[in-house]
C-alpha cells in the first residue's frame, strides 16, 4: 500500500491574499487528520469561500437556510442529514474501487466560510488562523464520518481535534 495523500486547495474569496494568513499550511492540518484516522492514501479538496456560497450550499444540501462555518461532503459517509451511515471506522480507501493507474480515491470536500471563521475567532478571542485550523480539523473529521450530535460524540470529536492540532504544531 502506498502512502499518498493529496489535498487540493481552492480559495474563492476576493482579495484573499490581503485578509488571510497563508492558507497552504491548512493542507498540512488536513493531512494530519487523515493520517491520525489511519488513512494513508486518498485525495480531498479544501475550499475557502464566503458566507453567501456556504449559506446557499447549506440550504441545498442540509435544508438549513443559514450561514455555517464548515460543510463537509464525504464520498463515503452520509452523515446526519442524509441519514444512513453512523460512525467511522478508521480505514484506508485503497482497494475499494477500481481506479485508473495513478488516480487516488476521492475522499470528499470540505468548505469553510472565511467571514464566519473571522467572526468566531473574534468571539473566541483567538486569531483567524487558529480558528481556521480548528475548522479544517473539524471539517475533515466530519468527512470521515465523525459527528457531534450526541454529547459523547462531541467530547470524542473535540479531543481528536485537540490531538490533531497538537500533532500538526509539532510538525512546524
Amino acid at each position: 500500500m502506498r502512502d499518498d495523500i493529496q489535498i487540493e486547495l481552492a480559495i474563492d474569496i476576493p482579495d484573499a491574499n490581503n485578509i488571510l494568513p497563508d492558507l497552504h499550511g491548512m493542507k498540512e492540518i488536513a493531512t494530519v487528520v487523515l493520517r491520525h484516522c489511519g488513512i494513508s492514501t486518498g485525495a480531498a479538496s479544501l475550499a475557502f469561500t464566503d458566507d453567501s456560497t456556504i449559506q446557499s450550499l447549506n440550504k441545498i444540501h442540509r435544508g438549513l437556510d443559514e450561514i455555517t462555518d464548515v460543510l463537509s461532503f464525504s464520498n463515503n459517509y452520509e452523515g446526519e442529514y442524509y441519514g444512513s451511515d453512523k460512525g467511522c471506522p478508521a480505514r484506508d480507501f485503497e482497494g475499494q474501487f477500481v481506479l485508473p493507474p495513478g488516480e487516488l480515491f476521492q475522499i470528499g470536500e470540505v468548505l469553510i466560510s472565511v467571514p464566519q471563521a473571522g467572526r468566531q475567532a473574534k468571539e473566541n478571542g483567538i486569531n483567524i488562523e487558529a480558528e481556521l485550523v480548528k475548522l479544517v480539523a473539524h471539517g475533515f473529521l466530519h468527512l470521515l464520518g465523525y459527528d457531534h450530535t450526541e454529547p459523547d460524540e462531541r467530547l470524542e470529536m473535540e479531543k481528536m481535534e485537540k490531538d490533531i492540532i497538537q500533532k500538526a504544531s509539532r510538525h512546524d
